[in-house]
């Protein structure tokens, strides 16, 4: 069916959460996810963006008849933490595409910084008792608490090195990465069809879903992330960045950006919707 598209331009201050401030101000859900991915690799969601802080959003609508069909891409965006301000705008050429800060930077790190969208984090990169006994060990991986069911996302493009079961990790798929990185997720309640040793996956692909197998106590996600075998906190490293425009996708990306950057300046100091 032909599809009437609709930019709309939304801005609003976080109270509980970036999810529900999106709700209030009747941002799609899908939008508001496409926020949290697009600067997922300079803010933590979960644990960095609350109270006060502040967002703008330009996003696409789509109509047949009058009717809603459904939400489209985020154009643009802006998030402002304090004194600090992130912007991101979409560009699309050739076979070049992404979201780019406005002087051109690439948005897109190597790593999303978590790999489900909505959870909470239950165990960080720390010393921790073993459950059923009185041992510390150290816990080299994050916990994602979510119910059984949701959505696991690989957090960077990979080789699938390893998917079935180990021990105490229940149902696990482990990844290998660009440069030395590798990223393993823990406690799956099952696969992705059709996920095999030596399988491509991108950045974002599901791999599984969340599951309590293994000696998990509860429903959740283990996640580690190893740099040279050697396991670091992922919430706590630079994360690298892609592949940086060049020249003339530099001057095209200038020309196409400038109405949607100053959409984000018209809605700097104000939270009333705007739609043209």
């Amino acid at each position: 069916i032909e599809l009437t598209r609709e930019v709309v331009a939304r801005s609003a201050q976080v109270g509980k959460s970036l999810f529900a401030a999106a709700d209030r101000a009747g941002v799609p859900d899908s939008v508001a996810t496409q926020l949290s991915e697009v600067f997922g690799g300079e803010i933590d969601f979960h644990r960095d963006f609350g109270r006060g802080e502040r967002f703008s959003v330009v996003y696409e609508m789509f109509y047949h008849n009058g009717r809603l069909i459904r939400p489209g891409r985020l154009l643009a965006a802006e998030v402002t933490r304090g004194k600090r301000v992130h912007r991101a705008v979409w560009f699309q050429s050739g076979d070049t595409h992404g979201y780019y800060s406005p002087d051109g930077r690439s948005l897109k790190q190597q790593f999303l910084r978590a790999p489900l969208e909505v959870s909470r984090i239950t165990s960080g990169f720390e010393m921790r008792m073993l459950p059923g006994s009185k041992r510390w060990i150290e816990h080299k991986g994050i916990d994602y608490a979510a119910p059984v069911g949701t959505p696991v996302r690989a957090t960077g493009d990979a080789i699938v090195e390893f998917v079935g079961q180990q021990n105490g990790y229940g149902n696990v798929v482990i990844l290998k990465h660009k440069g030395d990185y590798t990223t393993l997720y823990a406690h799956l309640h099952e696969f992705t069809d059709g996920l095999t040793k030596g399988a491509r996956v991108a950045q974002g692909d599901q791999i599984g879903t969340v599951g309590q197998t293994g000696w998990a106590t509860g429903p959740h996600l283990h996640y580690e992330f190893q740099i040279k075998d050697e396991h670091v906190d992922p919430l706590n490293i630079a994360l690298p960045n892609s592949t940086p425009l060049g020249t003339n996708e530099r001057r095209s990306f200038r020309a196409q950006s400038a109405a949607l950057v100053s959409r984000l300046d018209m809605l700097r100091n104000t939270t009333v919707a705007m739609a043209e």
